[in-house]
């Protein structure tokens, strides 16, 4: 249904939605991006505030876990950079350049990971896995990057050795690879966020086959990608906004693989079955943290929280026709 995608978003933009909508509708949906709607981006309540929350070193802070006593809207760095990207920002944007050389001086030993370590084997692993998977986002070749996606896929290559899940397989792989020797059912296993933005994030990178049999077990997987929560990918979600976000999330991640079309037609068919009287998409309130979503300046104008939800369907719609 291209045409039928084109065209909704020609509905939403003769609306006059905000500048984040109006920049990812052009650019990542109709593919006809304009000067002038990526300088307005920077006019956005929303870039303006994840500029400002940005420290001077690159950073928003702590990198993965977050700091209570801050007082600020982007709870962390990797969440600032996934916010970036969410906002229509691209890795040349001042916000995402300083971030990624932020990235890069912790990964070379330049700066310090400003994160309190945990005292076991696991976190040195999880430490160079959070920097480089979110340095995937915007500079997915980038050496540093590469090594350790290199690593990653010979973990998965062990882990599904036979075809199926050997979480044996796993913890052996690790000990031998990584150096972690306690990962058995911690954050290291292979259905964690990071590692799928890492994996996903090479081009073919993963043998086409074992890409298959990880995609079917993650999407039928009860307690879905950690980090993203407890979701079942391949059945709609409950009404509840967290649920929600945990499934579109999910799928937003796994449509970085090849071969994510295989497994998403079932949940694409759902996803237009939601279309509103006017044509458009409204699944409620927005997550308690700052994410995919907002993508206008604000919920209060009438409208706008319909253009956001229904920009994002219609990236995860557009997506899955390029792919197929």
């Amino acid at each position: 249904m291209p045409e039928s995608i084109k065209s909704i978003a020609k509905t939403i933009l003769a609306q006059e939605p905000c500048a984040v909508v109006r920049h990812r509708l052009l650019r990542d949906v109709l593919k006809r991006p304009t000067d002038e709607a990526k300088a307005a981006l920077d006019r956005s309540t929303m870039v303006q505030m994840l500029a400002e929350e940005q420290c001077e070193d690159g950073s928003w802070g702590r990198f993965h876990s977050m700091d209570t006593t801050r007082k600020q809207k982007i709870k962390t760095t990797e969440a600032g950079v996934r916010r970036a990207i969410a906002l229509g920002l691209d890795k040349d944007h001042p916000i995402c350049a300083n971030a990624c050389d932020y990235l890069v001086r912790i990964l070379k030993g330049q700066q310090a990971f400003p994160d309190r370590p945990e005292p076991n084997d696991r976190w040195p692993v999880g430490e160079r896995l959070f920097l480089t998977a979110t340095l995937s986002l915007l500079e997915p070749e980038h050496p540093l990057v590469q090594a350790n996606r290199a690593v990653w896929i010979e973990i998965l290559k062990r882990t599904f050795h036979d075809g199926c899940y050997d979480q044996d397989a796993e913890v052996e792989a690790h000990c031998e690879l990584t150096g972690a020797t306690t990962m058995r059912g911690f954050y290291l296993t292979i259905n964690n966020r990071y590692a799928l933005e890492l994996l996903s994030s090479g081009t073919n990178e993963v043998p086409a086959e074992l890409e298959r049999t990880y995609l079917n077990w993650l999407t039928t997987y009860p307690d879905g990608i950690n980090y993203i929560g407890r979701c079942r990918i391949n059945q709609p979600p409950t009404e509840h906004p967290s649920s929600i976000n945990c499934w579109f999330q999910s799928w937003e991640v796994l449509s970085h693989f090849p071969h994510w079309v295989e497994f998403a037609q079932p949940s694409i068919d759902w996803l237009w079955s939601q279309q509103n009287d006017n044509g458009l998409w409204d699944f409620g309130s927005r997550p308690a943290r700052y994410g995919s979503l907002p993508l206008s300046d604000s919920w209060r104008k009438k409208n706008n929280r319909i253009f956001d939800w229904s920009t994002r369907v219609l990236l995860l719609l557009s997506q899955y026709e390029r792919d197929s």
